[in-house]
């Protein structure tokens, strides 16, 4: 009878150290993560936590608040929306062999739970550039060509949103009579993108897709990426950008 109360008073005792007594060093943060931001572009949204060699991701409604207990200490949260073809691995988002980069808008911060609780209001910020891009040819005319996007980056880190380098390549396909359009997770400022060509059998020509972006000014160190429409004339061999940049629009007219 000893033994099972004395059991009783040690359970108590316990239980107290993490909720009245001063030294709450073992007791865990409340992480509240308020997914609402998200919800002007999607019903579900998925969250990732990093803390020390703990890792977990879930996909849950962008309705709720996000609520979980994680052990104190510093932590990086990343929220996220769009994932289709992306793979995760660590921290990175990859985008697998001839698959068009994802749409994503992305949350991410470096948090101190080191008190109780953690209050924190995911703000979804726009990672990609979506490229439309207008071919000028006859009107009823085939398009006999295919374009390919050539780019040195091949996904983003949740981590601190940076691109992850790597060759990638992905068709481009028509959306409407002479206009097609794709989506280019950021990049870096340097980096080498190209539009490939083909014909039925061969490569036939490239249009450096990256050094007018440069030449236009396109910002690729943006908080939210712009988009562009591009339009291109062999006739009379021209091309013209515009960038599309939430507060104003540029044109820039280059020769082919």
């Amino acid at each position: 009878m000893k033994s099972f109360a004395a059991t009783i008073l040690t359970v108590i005792l316990v239980l107290a150290a993490c909720s009245i007594r001063e030294e709450r060093a073992g007791c865990p943060c409340r992480l509240e993560i308020d997914m609402q931001p998200f919800l002007e572009f999607t019903t579900r949204a998925t969250v990732a936590v990093w803390n020390g060699a703990d890792a977990w991701q879930e996909t849950v409604p962008a309705a709720e608040t996000y609520v979980r207990n994680i052990r104190k200490g510093e932590i990086l949260s990343s929220v996220w929306s769009g994932q289709r073809e992306g793979q995760l691995s660590g921290t990175r988002l990859v985008m697998p062999p001839r698959a068009e980069p994802d749409s994503l808008r992305i949350f991410n911060a470096r948090l101190d739970c080191q008190e109780e609780t953690c209050r924190i209001k995911a703000v979804p910020l726009k990672q990609f550039c979506r490229v439309t891009l207008r071919v000028i040819r006859d009107m009823g005319v085939p398009y006999p060509y295919q374009f390919y996007v050539e780019t040195d980056c091949c996904g983003i880190d949740l981590q601190d949103l940076s691109p992850v380098t790597g060759d990638h390549v992905f068709p481009v396909r028509e959306q409407t009579d002479g206009t097609f359009a794709f989506t280019l997770l950021r990049h870096r400022q340097a980096s080498d993108i190209v539009l490939a060509i083909y014909d039925e059998k061969e490569r036939v020509d490239t249009l450096p897709l990256g050094d007018w972006m440069r030449e236009a000014g396109y910002d690729w160190e943006a908080e939210e990426l712009s988009d562009i429409t591009l339009t291109v004339d062999h006739a009379h061999q021209r091309v013209g950008i515009v960038l599309s940049d939430w507060q104003e629009g540029r044109i820039l007219q280059l020769e082919l």
